[in-house]
């Protein structure tokens, strides 16, 4: 990283910028991922089908890019800690996977996008005893 960025920031600062980045990322997937289970838990699944969720076209197109981006930087830091002449320092590796956890935190947070969507739809059609208001 000293030939980027070298002359704004040395390695430990920016490493240490990158770690705290990191747990932040966690932190916020924590939190992501409790809200996905709760809005899951909370939707009434016979009241629609897989295919609301699926055929959003864009929104699988996002998510798709968000797997490949984590998938390729967690893949490239590996593969990149099996090359002895070609190793990077260790504020590479850390970039790469500040690079690969962004890409995990923006797929969970367009989970929760979709799932708090369906929630809002389907919520007003059932009262809290989970019986249709259509019907009644």
């Amino acid at each position: 990283m000293d030939r980027l960025l070298g002359s704004i920031v040395d390695d430990y600062t920016l490493f240490k910028i990158i770690q705290a980045l990191i747990i932040i990322l966690s932190l916020f997937t924590v939190y992501l991922g409790i809200q996905i289970a709760l809005t899951w838990k909370s939707l009434q699944k016979d009241a629609f089908n897989a295919d609301e969720i699926i055929s959003q076209r864009g929104s699988f197109i996002r998510r798709s890019i968000f797997i490949i981006i984590t998938g390729f930087f967690m893949l490239s830091h590996e593969i990149f800690e099996g090359f002895d002449g070609l190793t990077p320092d260790t504020t590479s590796y850390e970039l790469f996977e500040l690079i690969a956890f962004s890409g995990l935190v923006l797929f969970l947070f367009e989970w929760y996008k979709i799932l708090t969507k369906l929630k809002k739809k389907y919520h007003g059609e059932f009262n809290h005893f989970g019986i249709s208001r259509t019907r009644v």
